[in-house]
């Protein structure tokens, strides 16, 4: 790795260790109610092979989606850059007593030997990469024949005038009711200009990623209903800035 790009991971783990304490309170980020849950492990059951699996949560965060996984009785190894996310993600999986090896490294270049998972299923993590090709390249590396990529993204905050006006009425209402102005993670724009998709990644150029890395039976789905589910259990405020463009786009190595 450049010293300049192992210096850039360096700060966008700084930016996830900030983050960390506030990161599950964010609109789509942690799971809020058992709906929600349910919706999650029936969506990625549909699309799982049979039986126990080994299952890689690269750039797990927080471990929401790994704990999905582990409550659907997998094996589960969560990966992150972040140790302060990794510190949340170990208290959660203990309160709820389930056993998940996390681990700190680089969810881009993870640190594993050849065919090791069934599963590898990234959420909100392909945008923050600087090498989201080599990213996929080296999770179809760590999946065995017959294994599935699953990644899960949208586009965020893209400089629309309507979101720029819906995020101005939300900040509004909550220095209104609540007297405080809500504080924003964003990556520095040092870092932004230094990534191919610092608003998200368009499923298209996804699809284009796992083409060119010879997945099959590629498969783009839409998490509108999840979405929904999501935004019923908000604040109105929450709900006025909450307009996602969310999907899963699912390959598989053969």
């Amino acid at each position: 790795m450049a010293i300049q790009d192992k210096q850039m991971k360096l700060n966008i783990a700084h930016v996830w260790d900030i983050s960390s304490a506030t990161y599950d309170d964010k609109e789509g980020h942690g799971i809020q109610s058992e709906i929600e849950r349910e919706a999650w492990k029936t969506l990625f059951q549909s699309l799982l092979p049979s039986g126990r699996l080994e299952v890689l949560d690269a750039g797990c965060g927080t471990g929401e989606i790994g704990l999905l996984f582990a409550e659907m009785g997998h094996r589960v190894t969560g990966l992150d850059f972040s140790e302060k996310m990794l510190a949340k993600a170990r208290e959660k999986t203990s309160r709820k007593k389930y056993e998940i090896n996390f681990r700190a490294g680089d969810a881009e270049n993870p640190p594993f030997e050849a065919e090791t998972f069934d599963v590898v299923v990234t959420r909100h993590l392909l945008w923050t990469l600087p090498h989201p090709d080599t990213a996929v390249r080296n999770w179809k590396k760590v999946l065995r024949k017959g294994g599935v990529l699953i990644v899960i993204d949208g586009l965020y905050n893209g400089g629309l005038i309507e979101r720029k006006t819906r995020q101005f009425i939300s900040d509004f209402l909550t220095l209104l009711v609540e007297r405080r102005y809500p504080k924003r993670r964003q990556y520095p724009d040092e870092i932004k200009t230094e990534l191919p998709n610092p608003y998200g990644v368009p499923p298209k150029k996804i699809i284009e990623y796992f083409r060119k890395t010879e997945f099959k039976n590629i498969k783009d789905l839409d998490l509108k209903e999840i979405s929904k589910i999501q935004k019923e259990k908000m604040s109105f405020r929450k709900r006025i800035v909450f307009k996602p463009q969310s999907y899963l786009i699912y390959g598989e190595k053969v």
